[in-house]
């Protein structure tokens, strides 16, 4: 029994000790996102919401509101993804259980995307969970869009697979490194 407690004891603080070190590269990469000159003068941010393993963008959120600046999530509508602006309506579970805001769409073209991903390379390529969401989405609306994937740093690789209807990122945020396109 005693052995069975201290075997949870240490996994327990495993999970806290993993807790903080995530919380702790999520504020790095907070702070270089808000580093970034295009970022710093965004009036408006197309911004994920962290789902399992990516890196968290709370931070982010709250502290782009806290500056009063317009944070827009997406939603999944069968092959589309749309628009909706964070005016605190809260969040349901939509497309794939990933949190999604609710109240009405809009067709306002943010200034910064902030793209989730699996892993990026050096060549500014980004590899996602392959619904094609995001490129398809910037692909119609993305032309002046500043595009900056974030992860963590053993996600950026040397080289990823690309595919032609693949859009570049115009940077590359992690929490030990920032990387910008031209």
């Amino acid at each position: 029994m005693s052995t069975d407690k201290e075997r949870l004891r240490r996994e327990m603080k495993r999970l806290r000790a993993e807790a903080g070190e995530r919380a702790l590269r999520d504020g790095r990469i907070c702070e270089a996102l808000f580093a970034l000159p295009r970022f710093a003068a965004a009036r408006s941010v197309f911004l994920y919401n962290a789902f399992g393993s990516e890196a968290g963008t709370a931070g982010v959120a709250a502290r782009l509101r806290a500056e009063g600046r317009r944070v827009l999530y997406p939603r999944v509508c069968g092959r589309d993804m749309f628009l909706v602006p964070d005016e605190g309506q809260g969040f349901a579970p939509g497309a794939f259980g990933i949190p999604e805001p609710l109240g009405a769409v809009t067709d306002e073209l943010p200034q910064v995307c902030v793209l989730p991903l699996l892993a990026a390379d050096k060549s500014f390529r980004r590899l996602g969970y392959g619904g094609g969401f995001y490129d398809r989405w910037l692909a119609r609306n993305g032309g002046g869009v500043f595009k900056v994937g974030v992860g963590y740093d053993f996600q950026l690789l040397d080289e990823i697979p690309a595919e032609a209807h693949d859009v570049l990122l115009d940077a590359v945020v992690t929490d030990a490194r920032v990387l910008l396109r031209g």
